[in-house]
């Protein structure tokens, strides 16, 4: 069994890393930031996370590649990105992602999104 309620995340903008963090604090988790998908993968098999996020204007070629890999173990996927690019929003749809959200949506309703995922745990 790995590390209890950690998210592991693919996130480029600070301000979302400082508010996942906190959220995650606040709900007794903590939050682990990665920059490529060899680092996402290595840490998915080494700490096991509860649930990753991927910011999809921080994603890289192959990165619906480590949502399978994640999917396989069990672990839920989330993704964010400008409500405007829909077509990187249905691209995490057809990645595997349990939930899409809008950056405004995401940022508006954080704490129960993390929350209500770590139901689903």
């Amino acid at each position: 069994m790995g590390a209890a309620r950690t998210i592991l995340g693919m996130v480029s903008n600070l301000m979302y890393t400082v508010r996942i963090r906190e959220s995650a604090s606040r709900l007794g988790s903590i939050a682990i930031f990665v920059d490529t998908n060899e680092e996402m993968i290595s840490k998915i098999r080494e700490i096991h996370p509860s649930l990753l996020i991927f910011d999809l204007t921080a994603v890289q070629p192959g990165w619906d590649e480590t949502v399978k890999i994640a999917k396989a173990e069990g672990i839920p996927v989330i993704a964010y990105g400008p409500h405007v690019d829909t077509a990187a929003r249905e691209e995490a749809i057809q990645a595997g992602c349990d939930q899409v959200f809008a950056n405004s949506k995401f940022t508006l309703d954080l704490p129960n999104i993390l929350e209500n995922a770590f139901k689903k745990v």
